[in-house]
């Protein structure tokens, strides 16, 4: 079918093969969501930067602001990247002879409505937006397709384009370090970004310590399995929270199976009867799904009901399938069989696995058969012992929701526990109490939504879920984004043996 339809194959973000900024932003480009936004607008811009008319920036911001300053200095005056930085109103009350010689526009940061027709009114594919409101030119961008614009904070987008401009037009190459430091001076998701690295630092190097990850959102059908299986492989961390959706599609890559990029012009009736199901920018053909049946039936197969399991240990069996029949296909689940890193998922039922558990019991019953049986509280047991076992614990959160509500509340449980156990006279064993002292977030979640994937550390501070003093960084901005930078990060200074 996606022969047929000629589907354009994405590409897992590899960072193993990418040793500077532009490596990493050019992954991005064949991978979704975010990422992608990026990584395209970055091929763009650097297609019209290298133009002999050069593209006009227009900025409604402070020149005095260090994105001012970025923009005015270093990409105008500087690296000529640029011809000019001028507001909406300066570019609005330009003849209109001469805003049709600004043949290309890049739209940084927030515009005024009075501004917005004369932006709007240029040519379609002229003019790239980057801004955190998702303000763009109307109908630029429809359901699943995001043309010539990032929709993210220009102080964390801007410094990473300045860089990937100079790697590709001056061939000078800049590393994920340069990236960090220049974030520095940055204010918003750029400073958070910063603190994000220094945090992760403090945390690689604490000894005795427990690392969890939790995973939520759409990271590996936006093909970033590889940057989950590099942090596995490479020790950053011990332990894996996920929903049950983002191991059904990361088991695709494990099988040598693909994802592929989402073509608006196919509308969703038709991808519906050709058996393609879209995730936001990204189809997944349910054939995929066939296939993971096949070994989800195989792993299944080797429990025979007289006991109970859980979410983790069919992982494990996953896991070691994978590494018997398909040990060349890197995949989540495969690394985390290797490194021996626990793999839970709380919600377990809401998945495709989940499904198939259900049909497989059923398919049981009536060949008389036992039925496998969850026991979700194995897996709370087993947080449990990783926890209290462990002389310090540290979170790094992708996204928010049930993974990382769960993976948290291990601290309020031991709390609980232990006050039931002294009501019982004693009569069980108590937990030595732990918190988190280290925490990554990475969520675009505000807290007055009222959810808790917006929840901050400090709220969970009244739970007595963190220490008090804690080090930890909040970055709200789209994981896709920003975790492949954290990531590479860290693997280089594990290269460079600074951990």
């Amino acid at each position: 079918m996606a022969t047929k339809l000629k589907l354009q194959p994405l590409e897992l973000l590899n960072l193993g093969k990418c040793q500077t900024v532009s490596d990493i932003v050019d992954g991005m480009s064949r991978c979704a969501f975010g990422a992608r936004m990026l990584g395209e607008v970055a091929a763009t811009l650097t297609a019209w930067c290298g133009e002999r008319v050069k593209p006009v920036i227009i900025y409604d911001g402070l020149a005095s602001t260090p994105l001012g300053k970025l923009l005015n200095h270093q990409l105008v005056k500087e690296a000529e990247f640029f011809s000019a930085v001028l507001t909406p109103e300066e570019y609005e009350k330009t003849p209109a002879k001469a805003r049709g010689r600004m043949t290309r526009a890049v739209v940084v940061g927030s515009f005024s409505e009075r501004h917005a027709a004369t932006l709007f009114a240029r040519e379609p594919g002229t003019t790239i937006y980057i801004n955190p409101y998702d303000l763009c030119a109307p109908g630029q961008v429809k359901d699943g397709f995001f043309p010539d614009a990032v929709f993210a904070d220009p102080n964390f987008i801007m410094p990473i384009l300045t860089l990937v401009l100079d790697e590709r037009l001056n061939e000078t190459k800049h590393t994920v370090g340069e990236l960090v430091e220049s974030l520095g001076t940055m204010p918003g998701i750029g400073m958070q970004v910063r603190q994000a690295a220094e945090v992760l630092q403090q945390m690689m190097k604490k000894k005795g310590i427990i690392r969890f990850l939790t995973l939520s959102g759409a990271m590996t059908i936006a093909q970033m399995s590889l940057v989950i299986c590099e942090m596995i492989d490479r020790g950053m961390i011990h332990s894996v929270t996920s929903t049950g959706a983002l191991m059904a599609h990361g088991l695709v890559p494990g099988l040598g199976l693909k994802h592929y990029k989402y073509n608006p012009q196919d509308d969703d009736e038709k991808l519906a009867k050709l058996g393609l199901n879209r995730v936001t920018d990204v189809l997944e053909p349910e054939t995929n799904f066939d296939h993971i049946d096949e070994i989800m039936s195989a792993a299944l197969a080797t429990f025979s009901g007289e006991e109970t399991i859980s979410p983790s240990v069919l992982h494990g069996a996953l896991g070691k399938y994978l590494e018997d029949h398909y040990p060349d296909h890197p995949a989540i689940l495969l690394s985390a069989y290797r490194k021996k890193v626990p793999v839970f998922v709380p919600a377990f039922t809401d998945s495709e696995l989940g499904n198939d558990v259900y049909c497989t019991n059923k398919l049981r019953e009536l060949t008389g058969k036992k039925r496998i049986v969850m026991d979700m509280e194995k897996d709370t047991a087993k947080l449990l012992e990783l926890m209290t076992n462990a002389d310090a614990a540290g979170i790094w959160t992708f996204g928010g929701g049930v993974p990382r509500n769960w993976t948290q509340n291990v601290s309020p449980l031991i709390e609980i526990y232990n006050n039931r156990m002294k009501e019982a006279a004693g009569k069980g064993n108590k937990f030595p109490m732990r918190k988190y002292g280290f925490g990554i977030r990475c969520c675009p979640d505000r807290p007055h939504f009222g959810h808790l994937s917006g929840c901050t550390y400090e709220e969970g501070m009244s739970w007595r879920k963190f220490h008090f003093n804690m080090k930890q960084a909040q970055i709200q901005a789209d994981a896709t984004q920003v975790e492949p930078f954290l990531v590479k990060f860290i693997m280089d200074l594990q290269d460079a043996g600074n951990l």
